[in-house]
């Protein structure tokens, strides 16, 4: 539960100031700096995000390549961001309705709190700055984020909203078959390859084969 010094804090928050530093890219070249992740996995990473809509973040936990909470630690850090545990605090019904369901789902966002024109949310470790600033021109407010933990908001959406289970296994559905299909094209994209390249090395084996007949033959007299 949070008490009322949490709150004050929260209401002081009038204006948030460094939302756009909030960017994947960003993150990389801290986790970068810190040698904690490789960088071939924290370019993959950033090309899933990029050319499919992984979120970053989430392919690097779920990945196994740094923990929630380690995660969690660079980014309040780092962005100089206070934590929160989204269980802790006594989610007002004000800020449950502030925010569709749909848009709270699809960011992975818990709605904490609201003072007037700003709303608190927990964040699956860290938003960027496009879906925040987005949130805040759709909702008509400010957006004071808090770095949360993936896992926590899960289990607190799924508390909070009855449709978020069914909405969740539905879209990890869709993921899973998604990649299941950019894998499968991989595939074929890598059969067709291989095919060119045994074309390729056969024409090379009959020049070959043709300059060393040519040599071969006695010249004319």
């Amino acid at each position: 539960m949070a008490d009322s010094s949490s709150r004050a804090r929260a209401v002081d928050a009038r204006h948030v100031k460094g939302l756009e530093k909030l960017t994947c890219v960003r993150l990389a070249e801290v986790i970068s700096q810190k040698n904690t992740i490789s960088s071939e996995v924290i370019t993959e990473a950033l090309y899933a995000q990029d050319k499919h809509g992984d979120a970053f973040v989430q392919t690097l936990v779920t990945g196994g390549h740094i923990t929630e909470w380690d995660l969690a630690k660079l980014v309040a850090e780092n962005f100089q961001l206070p934590f929160l545990m989204a269980s802790s605090y006594a989610i007002s019904e004000e800020a449950k309705k502030r925010v569709p369901e749909t848009m709270l789902f699809e960011n992975l966002i818990v709605p904490i709190d609201v003072f007037d024109d700003v709303l608190c949310v927990a964040m699956p470790i860290l938003s960027t700055y496009d879906q925040l600033n987005k949130l805040q021109r759709d909702l008509k407010c400010e957006i004071f984020p808090y770095v949360g933990l993936i896992s926590e908001n899960k289990k607190v959406l799924a508390s909070l909203f009855p449709n978020f289970k069914t909405w969740f296994e539905q879209e990890q559905k869709r993921r899973e078959n998604a990649a299941t299909k950019r894998a499968n094209t991989k595939e074929k994209g890598g059969d067709w390859m291989s095919i060119f390249d045994a074309g390729d090395a056969a024409i090379q084996d009959n020049l070959g084969g043709i300059g060393q007949k040519k040599s071969a033959a006695p010249p004319k007299r």
